[in-house]
């Protein structure tokens, strides 16, 4: 009989169960003691570590910089982009006094650093030489969320939040495809999520920018998740606090710039699009270990077993993440453990795998367990158990996806299948009062658009059409 802690919520009985079941039995955080905060725990964090060495990585061979900048700073600084502001207003914390100070000033804690970008290269940019400026930060920002979700909405988050400066419009919309396309690859190929690129409309652009792309991740309950994102800025944010600088004539010009991020959330995505009611599955390049050996009926005196584990451990430790679990609790708690924790290979070794020298492996994606001959554990061997356990994920998440897809003809079947927690295709000019109309009425929005090679109707004035909307629910 399975003990409370050890069962998830059945998924297609509650969702939200489901998920904080996950989160929690697989000792990703706890609560925060503000409302939407959180407190990350080890093995959530090494998650988002690991996101974060592998997409450091890619902009490093960009020739992006790191740096890092205030999380506090002048309200007036924040108020000089009047667009960008009031697309953040109703989440900025502003900070009106300290003690029983009352301040005539006052301050921000950082929503998000577009401002702040824009006033350092101001103080330290001064002529087209200098550019272009490539510059990234990992911090955490504060944005008061009325409806809160562990990593999937959050007052305080952490994220990735780069910026750039062009000496002309070509460079920066060129760079902010790059960007684009590195998310693309890392979202698809590290992170194992389905994915749909694209543009997003007007009403749901970046607050102050003039183009935002972005990666949509459709996750398992029909809805979609903004997974990261880049945006061209053109020159509002230079103008907006008169950042100038020369050209080589000497004459003065407001430089472009570019901004881009993904965030915590991804860790959310990842839940929402691979778990299963055993638990949490982890894709092998994000996952804290990818491999735990467990003993069976270990026994503290029993030297050939710990002998045999700890070469096993020797041998693995240089190419793979790889934990012996020798704690005292019951060899079935261990098991379960791991499995709801998502690791992708759990081996179980005891005096009769020794003696047979074999091993028993089984893959998080799979119902069965491999018995497989020692001298068979080369890295290739390895690499490739991993490989599969991938490829598994992979193929569950996209068969979700298609399954949710659907393309639709009209109005009312826009309306029906987002009832039915669908995520509908149409041809569609843009039109954002009737975009606003459908988000009242469904709660649905355009996740992005794109086009199509060939043209058809549009849903929303019968006219043909290259251009592709997708709309969804969305956290």
């Amino acid at each position: 009989m399975k003990k409370d802690n050890d069962i998830i919520t059945p998924f297609i009985k509650d969702p939200i169960k489901w998920y904080n079941d996950i989160i929690f039995k697989a000792e990703l955080i706890i609560y925060g003691p503000t409302k939407g905060t959180m407190y990350f725990r080890p093995y959530s964090f090494k998650i988002w570590d690991l996101i974060i060495k592998n997409l450091t990585e890619e902009f490093n061979k960009e020739g992006i910089e790191e740096v890092r900048f205030p999380l506090i700073f002048p309200k007036s600084l924040l108020d000089k982009e009047k667009n960008h502001i009031e697309g953040f207003a109703p989440e900025v914390l502003v900070i009106t006094q300290i003690g029983n100070k009352k301040l005539n000033d006052f301050n921000v804690i950082r929503p998000t650093s577009e401002m702040l970008f824009s006033d350092y290269f101001k103080k330290t940019i001064k002529t087209y030489t200098q550019l272009p400026i490539k510059l990234n930060q990992w911090v955490n920002v504060v944005r008061w969320e009325n409806n809160t979700r562990p990593f999937l909405r959050n007052s305080e988050f952490y994220w990735q939040e780069g910026h750039t400066v062009h000496n002309n419009e070509k460079e920066a919309r060129k760079f902010a495809f790059i960007i684009h396309n590195i998310y693309q690859k890392f979202l698809k190929d590290s992170l194992l999520l389905p994915i749909i690129s694209g543009e997003k409309s007007a009403n749901e652009r970046f607050a102050g920018a003039i183009n935002s792309y972005t990666q949509e991740t459709i996750l398992k309950d029909g809805q979609a998740l903004q997974s990261a994102t880049s945006h061209y800025l053109g020159d509002n944010f230079a103008k907006s606090i008169n950042f100038k600088i020369q050209n080589e004539k000497n004459d003065f010009f407001y430089p472009f710039q570019t901004s881009w991020g993904t965030s915590t959330r991804l860790i959310g995505g990842i839940i929402m699009t691979h778990s299963d009611d055993n638990g949490l599955v982890l894709p092998s390049k994000i996952a804290p270990f990818q491999i735990v050996i467990i003993k069976i009926n270990d026994k503290k005196n029993d030297n050939d077993l710990n002998s045999f584990t700890k070469k096993l451990y020797l041998k693995l430790r240089n190419k793979f993440r790889v934990k012996i679990d020798d704690s005292n609790q019951s060899f079935g708690y261990r098991i379960k453990n791991w499995e709801i924790k998502g690791v992708p290979i759990i081996f179980e070794i005891g005096k009769k795998e020794i003696s047979n020298k074999k091993i028993i492996l089984k893959l998080r994606t799979e119902s069965k367990k491999r018995e497989i001959k020692s001298i068979d554990l080369d890295n290739k061997n390895i690499f490739n158990f991993l490989k599969l356990n991938d490829k598994n994920i992979l193929e569950k998440a996209l068969l979700n996806f298609e399954n949710k897809k659907i393309w639709i003809k009209n109005l009312d079947e826009l309306k029906k299948n987002i009832n039915d927690k669908r995520v509908c295709y149409c041809y569609w000019f843009e039109d954002s009062n009737l975009e606003d109309k459908i988000k009242k009425e469904t709660g649905a929005t355009i996740r992005l658009l794109y086009h199509e090679k060939n043209q058809s109707l549009a849903i929303n004035n019968k006219e043909k059409t290259t251009q592709v909307a997708v709309f969804a629910r969305s956290y």
